[in-house]
């Protein structure tokens, strides 16, 4: 079998097409992916170390802010108890019953919970690579550690309790109460003037045809930060709060009663009892 010079031609040309295709796809296209993902990652990694060239230039700006924040949060941390308990409640109601004045009704205790600042917030996790030496030998220069990678003060020492021990609580208070116009305005403003950290979370009153009285609610909040260093809770005095009564019914007192003697028992009965005690021994 002759083959033709020409189809010599035609199958070299084929096997060329061939091999060119064979190397597009199998040589050329995964080199070009592969240097498309390393332009991409260098660009990712020249952004990090442009940002970490910036916070090296703020250092000491950083440091000094930092410490300036830390106090300002101490200061803070010192308006607020370390607990806020029911008897805190009942005594703050006894006190708005003294100086507004009104009666209370009734009082809701709220269990103690935590304040939450972030429900709605939405972080970016943004992903780093360190392959490149130069990136690592910056980081390590200027002492940046990756917040990824990087433990906690607790983690330090051993403790699980957390990144930060402290946070803000809160206990939901609720009287119901009858007033008049002008002890409406003296519980508000006794409540505005609490030593420690509280707020009107909500007011309700209605008039009382019947009374000639506001009947209402008043909602309260108040809050404490636990755990705060050097600072214990104080136990509420109750030394002025009057105890118990005379009057277990509630009976209104006539004026003649005040000065009547006690009865004492008739001489008969008292032998009686006598003879009874001697019979007994």
């Amino acid at each position: 079998m002759k083959i033709s010079k020409r189809d010599i031609m035609l199958l070299i040309g084929f096997v060329g097409i061939l091999a060119g295709i064979c190397s597009y796809f199998f040589v050329f296209s995964p080199v070009m992916e592969k240097a498309d993902a390393l332009e991409n990652e260098n660009a990712q990694l020249q952004t990090r170390v442009l940002d970490l060239s910036e916070k090296m230039a703020n250092k000491e700006s950083y440091k000094t802010q930092t410490e300036e924040m830390q106090k300002e949060m101490k200061q803070i941390y010192q308006l607020f108890p370390v607990n806020v308990k029911e008897e805190d409640s009942i005594l703050l109601a006894i006190n708005q019953e003294l100086l507004s004045p009104m009666v209370i009704a009734s009082i809701t205790i709220d269990p103690l919970e935590e304040v939450s600042f972030l429900e709605d917030a939405e972080t970016e996790e943004v992903e780093y690579t360190y392959e490149i030496a130069e990136v690592e030998q910056l980081e390590a220069q200027e002492g940046v550690v990756d917040p990824a990678t990087a433990e906690t003060p607790d983690a330090v020492n051993g403790s699980t309790t957390g990144v930060s021990p402290l946070g803000l609580y809160n206990r939901k208070v609720t009287f119901s109460y009858g007033v008049s116009y002008e002890g409406l305005k003296r519980s508000m403003k006794n409540l505005n003037l609490q030593s420690n950290r509280t707020s009107i979370d909500n007011v309700t009153v209605v008039y009382d045809e019947e009374t000639g009285l506001l009947i209402g609610t008043t909602t309260v909040n108040m809050y404490c930060v636990p755990n705060q260093e050097g600072k214990e809770y104080r136990e509420p005095d109750f030394s002025s709060v009057l105890l118990g009564t005379d009057n277990i019914f509630g009976t209104i007192v006539i004026q003649s009663e005040a000065n009547l003697e006690d009865l004492d028992m008739a001489d008969g009965e008292d032998g009686e009892e006598e003879e009874n005690d001697e019979a007994d021994e």
